[in-house]
C-alpha cells in the first residue's frame, strides 16, 4: 500500500471531496470521479460515508497546510481484506466437510431412539440436540474445531471442582451384575434393581487387584482407597473365564462416554454412546479414568495431560463461523467497510486493529460467559467500526457539522448494540472489540494535523491510547487466568434482556453435573 500526492480537482477548484473552492457542498465518495471509478480512497470517504451522506467543509475555508495534507490520496490495495475473506471461506468449507450440519432452529431438539442398553433391555433413549439457525454444525463440533470455550483455554477451577465432586460420587458406586446373562456395569445401588441382578458394593466391574497381571501394579497399597486412585489394569479376556469374583467373571457392558458441550461422563453402552454423538472409552471402566475435557476440546490436545492450555482460542474463533448465513454477513461487511478502511489505512494498520479487536472481544466474552462457545469475527468487525468513529474524531475540523456526523455513527452503533441483545449474539465480544478497536485506531490511523500544537496533542493521545490498550490486554488475560470466578451479576443485561423466563437461556451457560448413567 502507498500514499501518493497528485494533482486533482482540489487544485483546479472544479469540485472535489470537500466541495468546490467557491464554497459548494460535497458529499463523501466524490474525489475526481465516483469511488467505484477511482481505486484511491481519500480521508473520510468510502462506503459508509456515501451511505450517511457525509458533508465536508470547502477547501477555501481550511488552512493551506491542511489543504496540502488533504491532497494526499491513499492508494492501498486491500490485501488483508482479501486474505481474511479467503481464510474465512476455507475454514467454513473444511468445517462443513468434516462435520454434520445440525438441525436448523432456535431451540434444542429432542432426539429419541429405541436402543438395546447396557442392561440388555430395549429402552427409549433421548437427548437434546443443539440446533443452529446459521446453517452449520452444532456447538459441540465448533468447540472441537476451536471455538472460544474457557475450559479448553485454562485449567478452569469451577470445571475441575465439579469433576472432583463427580469423582467423589463415583467412588460410592458399585458393580451391578446381571446373573442370568453374565453382564455387568458400574452404577449406584439404587439403579441396580433388576430381579436377576446382584449389587456388589465397593467393587469395580472388571477391575481388581486379583485380576491385574501387570507386575507394575502388584503393590497392594495401590489398590487401597478410592476407586479413582486405582491403577487402570482391567482383567484380560483370557483370564476372565478363570476368575472367581463375580465382578471379574462378568462381561462389562457399559463404559465411560463423554458427551455434550461440557464433557458429561456417562457409563453407557457403545451403541448408546454413538447415538448420543459421544466419545466412547472402550479400555476404561470408570469416568475418573478418562479426561472428557481433552475429548471435547480436540485440536492439538494439551501440552500436559488434563491441563487445558489452548490459549490460541483467543484468536482462532475470529476466523470461524457458525454457519453459511453467519459467514455471508461477515463477508458483506468485509467486502464493503473493511475493504474501504484498508484502502485508506493500509494492510498492516487494519490488520493490527482487526486482530487486536478480535482477541480483545474474545477474551472479554471468555471472562463473562466462559462456558458459552462462541465463534465469529464480530469483535474484530466492531473494532473496524470503532476506527470509523476515530476517523471522525481526529479529523473533526474538516466536517461541516462534525457533531451530526458523529451522531450518525453513534446511532448506527446503538442499533447494532440493541440487535446484540438477542440471545444468539455475543454483545460482550462486540463491546470488547469496540474498545480495543477505538484505542488501537487512535494509535495507528493516519490523521490530519492542523498545527504543531494539534500534532503534539494527538501524539500524546496516541501514546496514552497505546498504553491503555496494552494495560487492558494484560488485565483481561490476568483476570481470565488468575482471577477465575470474577462475576458481574448485572452484566448479563448487556448481553441479553430476559423479556421472558426462557428468552435468554441460550445467551449464557453454566456447568452441570457431568457423571451419571
Amino acid at each position: 500500500g502507498r500514499a501518493v500526492s497528485k494533482k486533482n480537482n482540489f487544485d483546479t477548484g472544479t469540485g472535489g471531496f470537500f466541495g468546490t473552492e467557491e464554497g459548494g457542498q460535497g458529499s463523501g465518495g466524490k474525489v475526481e470521479t465516483d469511488v467505484g471509478d477511482d481505486p484511491a480512497r481519500n480521508l473520510g470517504e468510502g462506503f459508509l460515508a456515501d451511505l450517511m451522506d457525509r458533508q465536508y467543509k470547502t477547501l477555501s475555508k481550511l488552512p493551506p497546510e491542511v489543504r496540502k495534507q488533504l491532497r494526499v490520496k491513499y492508494d492501498n490495495r486491500p490485501y488483508f481484506t482479501s486474505w481474511v475473506m479467503f481464510v474465512n471461506i476455507v475454514i467454513l468449507i473444511i468445517t462443513l466437510a468434516t462435520q454434520s450440519i445440525a438441525p436448523i432452529g432456535f431451540t434444542d431438539k429432542l432426539i429419541t431412539r429405541q436402543l438395546l442398553r447396557h442392561n440388555l433391555a430395549y429402552e427409549t433413549v433421548g437427548y437434546n440436540q443443539t440446533t443452529n439457525f446459521w446453517i452449520g454444525p452444532d456447538f459441540q463440533a465448533l468447540i472441537h474445531l476451536g471455538a472460544k470455550y474457557a475450559p479448553c483455554m485454562r485449567k478452569d477451577e469451577e470445571w475441575f471442582e465439579s469433576v472432583a465432586r463427580d469423582t467423589a460420587t463415583e467412588d460410592k458406586t458399585g458393580c451391578c451384575v446381571r446373573n442370568d446373562l453374565n453382564v455387568c456395569w458400574q452404577t449406584k445401588s439404587t439403579d441396580c434393581t433388576s430381579t436377576f441382578a446382584s449389587f456388589y458394593d465397593n467393587k469395580v466391574c472388571g477391575l481388581d487387584e486379583t485380576g491385574c497381571t501387570n507386575t507394575a501394579y502388584s503393590n497392594k497399597t495401590l489398590w487401597e482407597g478410592a476407586y479413582s486412585t486405582w491403577p487402570n489394569c482391567p482383567i484380560s479376556e483370557e483370564n476372565r473365564g478363570n476368575a472367581t469374583l463375580a465382578t471379574l467373571k462378568c462381561e462389562v457392558s457399559a463404559r465411560p462416554c463423554c458427551i455434550g458441550l461440557q464433557g458429561e461422563c456417562l457409563i453407557i453402552s457403545q451403541e448408546e454412546c454413538e447415538f448420543r454423538q459421544g466419545f466412547f472409552h472402550e479400555e476404561n471402566t470408570l469416568c475418573s479414568q478418562v479426561s472428557c475435557v481433552t475429548e471435547i476440546c480436540g485440536l492439538s490436545g494439551f501440552l500436559f495431560d488434563d491441563i487445558p492450555d489452548q490459549f490460541y482460542r483467543a484468536l482462532l474463533p475470529t476466523f470461524m463461523h457458525a454457519g453459511v448465513i453467519h459467514l455471508l454477513i461477515t463477508l458483506v461487511f468485509q467486502a464493503t467497510i473493511l475493504r474501504d478502511q484498508e484502502k485508506f489505512a493500509g494492510w498492516w494498520r487494519i490488520g493490527f486493529i482487526y486482530m487486536s479487536s478480535g482477541v480483545g472481544g474474545t477474551m472479554l466474552s471468555a471472562i463473562l460467559i466462559p462456558y458459552m462457545p462462541e465463534v465469529g469475527a464480530s469483535g474484530a468487525l466492531y473494532g473496524i467500526l470503532a476506527s470509523l468513529v476515530v476517523e471522525v474524531v481526529v479529523n473533526w475540523k474538516i466536517y461541516q457539522n462534525p457533531c451530526i456526523e458523529l451522531t450518525k455513527l453513534v446511532l448506527l452503533l446503538a442499533i447494532l448494540f440493541l440487535v446484540g441483545l438477542l440471545p444468539w449474539i455475543d454483545n460482550f465480544a462486540h463491546i470488547g472489540g469496540f474498545v480495543f478497536g477505538f484505542l488501537t485506531a487512535f494509535v495507528v490511523l493516519p490523521h490530519i494535523n492542523y498545527s504543531d500544537e494539534d500534532r503534539i496533542a494527538k501524539l500524546v493521545v496516541q501514546i496514552v491510547c497505546g498504553i491503555l490498550a496494552v494495560v487492558l490486554f494484560a488485565l483481561l488475560f490476568i483476570v481470565f487466568y488468575l482471577a477465575q470466578g470474577s462475576e458481574c451479576d448485572n452484566c448479563s443485561f448487556l448481553n441479553c434482556i430476559p423479556f421472558t423466563e426462557s428468552f435468554c437461556q441460550d445467551a449464557t451457560m453454566d456447568l452441570r453435573p457431568r457423571v451419571g448413567n
